[in-house]
């Protein structure tokens, strides 16, 4: 059997014929040869969006425990002081060496408030995620934007 084109078709197969059971037709929908490879295509974007997701998500609570444990370590640090300013002095250089060693925390986006309220003494902690390179790139959205941590220790003798 010839095709149009004058070559040879396979044996068995009919060019013009879409009945079922004969023809090209029927032995392309049965042909698996490249199936592997769209199942790759199709499941491999949906991998890479899930993988990215959980180190961003890591990398978040990594950056909410970095921001809680420096809070907790000025405030610490604060009782050590006489004065209000000298307790803001103590737990600002606290801040900034509990953020200077952190890897994913960028100091310059890191800001401390610190107040005190009868015998509690308060340090907030915020950093800005959303100006940080590493979340900027995050394929899914982050829980927040700002984390903001505080911490709360009572004076003594007050």
């Amino acid at each position: 059997m010839r095709r149009i084109d004058g070559r040879p078709s396979a044996a068995g197969a009919s060019c013009g014929s879409f009945r079922t059971g004969t023809g090209a037709v029927p032995h392309l929908l049965a042909d698996e040869a490249g199936a592997v490879l769209v199942e790759v295509a199709l499941s491999f974007p949906i991998l890479i969006i899930l993988l990215l997701g959980i180190l961003s998500y890591g990398s978040w609570l990594m950056a909410a425990h970095t921001v809680q444990q420096a809070a907790n370590e000025a405030a610490r640090a604060a009782l050590a002081g006489i004065s209000s300013s000298e307790r803001q002095l103590l737990a600002d250089e606290s801040l900034r060496h509990s953020i200077d060693s952190a890897t994913f925390i960028d100091p310059a986006l890191v800001s401390l408030s610190a107040s005190q309220s009868g015998a509690f003494y308060s340090v907030a902690v915020s950093y800005d995620a959303a100006r940080s390179r590493i979340f900027a790139i995050s394929p899914v959205p982050l829980p927040a934007t700002i984390i903001r941590r505080t911490a709360v220790v009572k004076l003594g003798g007050a």
